[in-house]
C-alpha cells in the first residue's frame, strides 16, 4: 500500500482528484488532495507548498502549476503531471491555442465562460463533465516561480495528448531538467478526470 498526496493545479481545488482518488482508494493506497488558496493574491509556491505539507514517506503529485510546488514539498517521490518544471525557458511550454482566459480586478485569471472552457481548458470532456468542472473552477491569482528541483527522486507523466502544456516540452523538461526519462499516457492535460484507471496504473508502477 502507498499512500499519495495530489496537488492541483491552476483554477481547481481537491475535487479535480475526485475520480482518481476512488481509484487508487480501489486498489488499497491511500490518497489526500489538499485546497490550495490558489484565489488569494500575494502568496507564494512557499505558502502553497505550507498548505500542502511535508510528506516525506507519500508520494507526492504536482498536476500543471502545481510543478512549481511540489519541489517544495518533503516527498518519497516527486511526480509531475502534464506539469510545469522550475526552469527560465518557459515561453514554449504552452499550446498557441491555449488561450482565453480574463483577469479580473485583483490580477487574477479566470475562465469566463463554459464555451471558452470547454473548447480551450477541457477539450477531452464531454459537455457534461466539461460543465461540472466549470462550476467548480475559481480564479488564479499570479504566483511567481522559484528554479528550485525537488531535493529527492523524481518522475515525470507525459500527457501526450495534451493541448495546453506541449507533450514535446513536458518530454524535454523532464529529461534535460528533472533528469529521467518520463512515462507517457495518452491523454489530455486533465488525465484524472479523463483517464483516472490508466493514470492509477502509471502512478501505482512508481510504488
Amino acid at each position: 500500500m502507498a499512500r499519495f498526496v495530489l496537488v492541483h493545479g491552476a483554477w481547481h481545488g481537491a475535487w479535480c482528484f475526485e475520480r482518481l482518488s476512488a481509484e487508487l482508494e480501489r486498489r488499497g493506497h491511500e490518497s489526500w488532495a489538499p485546497d490550495l488558496p490558489c484565489d488569494e493574491v500575494g502568496l507564494t509556491v512557499h505558502d502553497y507548498a505550507a498548505v500542502v505539507g511535508s510528506h516525506p514517506d507519500a508520494i507526492v503529485v504536482g498536476h500543471s502549476l502545481a510543478g512549481l510546488t511540489i519541489p517544495f514539498v518533503p516527498a518519497a517521490l516527486s511526480v509531475f503531471l502534464a506539469a510545469l518544471v522550475p526552469v527560465e525557458e518557459r515561453s514554449s511550454a504552452l499550446d498557441p491555442e491555449f488561450h482565453g482566459t480574463q483577469r479580473d480586478e485583483l490580477g487574477r485569471s479566470f475562465w469566463p465562460d463554459l464555451r471558452t472552457t470547454h473548447e480551450r481548458l477541457y477539450p477531452e470532456l464531454d459537455e457534461r463533465d466539461a460543465a461540472l468542472a466549470f462550476e467548480r473552477l475559481r480564479p488564479q491569482a499570479p504566483v511567481e516561480p522559484v528554479l528550485e528541483l525537488p531535493a529527492g527522486p523524481r518522475a515525470s507523466i507525459v500527457t501526450t495528448g495534451d493541448r495546453a502544456l506541449r507533450p514535446e516540452w513536458q518530454s524535454r523538461a523532464a529529461r534535460e531538467t528533472l533528469g529521467v526519462e518520463p512515462l507517457e499516457l495518452a491523454a489530455g492535460h486533465s488525465p484524472f478526470l479523463t483517464h483516472p484507471r490508466e493514470l492509477a496504473d502509471l502512478l501505482e508502477s512508481l510504488v
